[in-house]
């Protein structure tokens, strides 16, 4: 048996998926070889906004005295609903789009929140008053404020696309649908959320050939991601699962990770440690009489 390490020495430049290890010289194998994962470890640096899934803008519709649209971009990261609505109300005071109260607190008019008793998120929305109604209130304009309080009372709304609707679980359209809504509103996702994008790692390999038994055929191992982003990854099989190399003369192990949904990855941060095993019948029988 023949131990092989990967380290981020072997990341191919210009890829985000990609590690290559060269032998010192080219390999006849034989369908008789055959490969496994005998431990991994990595970080968990893969995204769930990002501009290349199309699901890093939403749309503020501001129903004041005249409607005015804004849309927000999300940099590329990772975002909890928390995160999410606080990425939301920093657009809002960046563009004024908020008061405040007596007391000197912002007051916001869109928020979203996550509703674990529902397995969902949920979306407020809350009217913005008539001016008599916000003096009654207590409420302020900031400074550099463009927008007047509407004649009658009414709600903000927010828009979605079909791919951000999908990582929050709302389908794409506007929240309330129409603008001229004048009491405060909730909205519960009628989707199962899909904030964690990528919940695997699955790892393919150019040795590996399963093509009447898998799709794609070259699969070598699937890696759970059981940690937060920025944690490390670090999984040791009890027992190693050996793959048969199919027969062909080699120069290099390509190495590349995809999601469950096997879209190549975007990994952030490619230190790793990976350690694979080569073997042949020879092994396999010195193991057998080891038992």
């Amino acid at each position: 048996m023949r131990t092989i390490v990967m380290n981020s020495s072997n990341h191919v430049e210009g890829t985000r998926n990609k590690f290559v290890y060269l032998f010192p010289s080219q390999l006849k194998l034989t369908e008789n070889h055959r490969i496994g994962v005998s431990g991994i470890s990595m970080y968990n640096s893969t995204f769930n906004i990002e501009s290349k899934r199309g699901n890093n803008t939403l749309t503020l519709i501001w129903n004041a005295n005249s409607q005015t649209s804004y849309t927000f971009t999300f940099p590329d990261g990772y975002y909890s609903v928390a995160q999410m609505n606080e990425f939301l109300q920093q657009q809002m005071i960046l563009n004024h789009l908020y008061v405040t109260n007596s007391s000197g607190q912002y007051v916001y008019f869109v928020e979203l929140v996550t509703n674990s008793s529902r397995y969902s998120v949920q979306l407020n929305t809350f009217y913005l008053p008539t001016s008599a109604n916000a003096s009654t209130l207590g409420y302020t304009k900031p400074s550099g404020a463009s927008w007047s309080y509407p004649s009658a009372n009414q709600c903000p709304q927010l828009t979605f696309n079909a791919a951000f609707g999908s990582l929050i679980g709302f389908d794409s359209g506007n929240y309330p649908t129409a603008g001229n809504v004048a009491t405060n509103q909730e909205f519960i996702s009628t989707l199962v959320p899909k904030l964690n994008v990528v919940d695997n790692y699955i790892m393919t390999c150019n040795m590996i050939s399963n093509v009447d038994y898998s799709i794609p055929s070259n699969i070598l191992y699937t890696i759970p991601l059981t940690v937060g982003l920025g944690s490390l990854i670090s999984v040791t099989p009890a027992s190693i699962v050996m793959n048969h190399i199919a027969a062909n003369h080699y120069r290099e192990i390509v190495i590349e990770f995809f999601s469950q949904d096997f879209e190549p990855l975007e990994l952030n941060d490619y230190e790793l440690t990976l350690t694979l095993v080569l073997s042949d019948e020879k092994d396999d029988k010195v193991l057998q009489k080891i038992v």
